[in-house]
């Protein structure tokens, strides 16, 4: 017989008393009957027999207190007392053994009582094939006391009935042979069973530990996801920080001059108020600029993952866009081709579209920087259900062998030190976040990166 797991005996005991339950119920009553009517009459055999026949009574109700019991319990219950039901249990199969032996030896029993008996027999086996057959030594232990020891007698006792006894031992030993080979059967699916069922069990722990992985790694990746988002940002504001610094000190120039004339003006005997309120309202137009560039600034640099869906100006995010870039490109001579005024309305996370036209910007600038025709272009259609945004470069296009790469992330056709690669990557995964489209227009002539948002 093979080994079984721990796990398979465990389950497969509980079960024996489980199942012993109703057995038990089955001997309580048989025994009860062979109390009242004894199958041995013989002087001799009387007092064994009842004497039999009520520890077999007892053991029986034992047994059966014992089984529901564990059954109740489960396994904590069935450590402590499985042994002593097993215990029981084979005492009360020796008793019915006694009686069964008795009845086929006792020389005054008729043919009719023979006949009875062999049925007791064989209908006490039967029925307790299925109880018996997840213990195979308790098994084989009843099958020999209960069929092959009372036949063994039956076939040597001397009667004067006309049964033939010797016919009637062979089918007793045939059904036993029967009953062995069934609770053998019963026994091996079983064990298959809950062979199964344990490797299930194993299986069903080995896919939530692998869930658990596949969870606290996909947890790992969307923190790195952020990391590496918030390492592109930072290389981006670093790229910005040059040209902020030009945004901001040329209407700082402004304000300074603008002080030192009217500080001249109020040494003046008459003031001058038409030129006193010209320089005033020009120190307020540019404080104006400059609170517009740190409100851009600002814009670019927090997170707008968790900002609700609003209707927001076309015009608005690109002003706020260009307070960031605007100086950049004029202190390098870069043309910026800007559309006609709009007032189309978009439904976005401002934040996220005026991190992405950024982006695309200063993708532009650096792609052109060094060419002798320096131009970006900015142009806005209205497609109906979708706003097309435009964003195209003096460039002469991106190589057709890398197209397919661009938008993959940590890509990046810049220097080690100025480009983290995600930046085009980051810029689609926000456009489509808004069920839009981020592309390169192939067909164009120079480099033209095409963004589709529905309205």
């Amino acid at each position: 017989m093979k080994t079984l797991s721990p796990v398979v005996v465990d389950n497969i005991n509980l079960d024996f008393c489980r199942r012993s339950k109703a057995a038990a119920v089955g001997f309580t009553v048989v025994f009860g009957i062979l109390l009242i009517k004894p199958i041995a009459t013989s002087p001799e055999f009387s007092l064994l027999h009842q004497l039999a026949a009520g520890i077999g009574f007892l053991c029986s109700l034992t047994r059966l207190f014992f089984a529901i019991k564990i059954s109740r319990g489960g396994f904590k219950i069935m450590y402590r007392w499985g042994k002593i039901h097993a215990g029981i249990i084979v005492v009360a199969t020796t008793c019915m053994s006694v009686l069964c032996s008795l009845g086929f030896w006792d020389p005054q029993n008729s043919d009719s009582k023979i006949f009875v008996t062999s049925f007791i027999v064989s209908a006490i086996m039967a029925g307790s094939a299925t109880s018996l057959a997840l213990k195979p030594r308790i098994s084989f232990y009843f099958l020999f006391m209960v069929g092959i020891v009372p036949g063994m007698l039956l076939a040597f006792s001397n009667h004067q009935g006309e049964l033939p006894y010797g016919i009637w031992t062979i089918f007793v030993f045939t059904f036993v042979v029967y009953v062995y080979g069934n609770s053998r059967e019963f026994f091996q699916s079983m064990v298959a069973r809950y062979e199964t069922e344990e490797a299930l069990n194993i299986e069903k722990q080995n896919l939530t530990f692998a869930i658990q992985q596949l969870k606290s790694t996909q947890d790992e990746l969307l923190n790195q996801k952020s990391r590496a988002e918030y390492s592109a940002k930072l290389a981006s504001l670093g790229e910005m920080a040059g040209g902020i610094a030009h945004e901001i000190n040329t209407p700082l120039n402004v304000i300074l001059l603008s002080a030192e004339q009217q500080m001249e003006l109020m040494d003046d005997s008459e003031i001058n108020k038409p030129l006193m309120k010209e320089s005033i309202e020009k120190v307020q137009s540019t404080t104006n600029r400059i609170a517009a560039i740190v409100r851009g600034l600002r814009t670019f640099a927090r997170d707008g993952a968790k900002d609700p869906i609003e209707p927001v100006p076309l015009q608005m995010l690109i002003d706020n866009t260009l307070s960031l870039c605007y100086e950049k490109f004029k202190l390098n001579n870069v043309d910026l081709r800007l559309p006609p005024v709009t007032d189309l309305v978009l439904h976005c996370r401002p934040v996220q579209i005026s991190q992405v036209l950024l982006n695309l910007l200063n993708n532009a600038f650096e792609a052109i920087r060094e060419l002798p025709e320096k131009w970006i272009a900015i142009e806005i259609k209205d497609l109906g259900e979708i706003i097309e945004i435009r964003i195209t470069d003096s460039g002469s296009g991106i190589p057709a062998e890398i197209q397919a790469e661009i938008f993959r992330p940590f890509y990046t056709t810049k220097e080690i030190g100025k480009g983290t690669g995600l930046g085009l990557s980051i810029s689609r995964g926000l456009i489509e976040a808004h069920h839009g489209q981020l592309f390169l227009d192939t067909n164009h002539q120079q480099t033209s990166f095409v963004i589709h948002l529905p309205k």
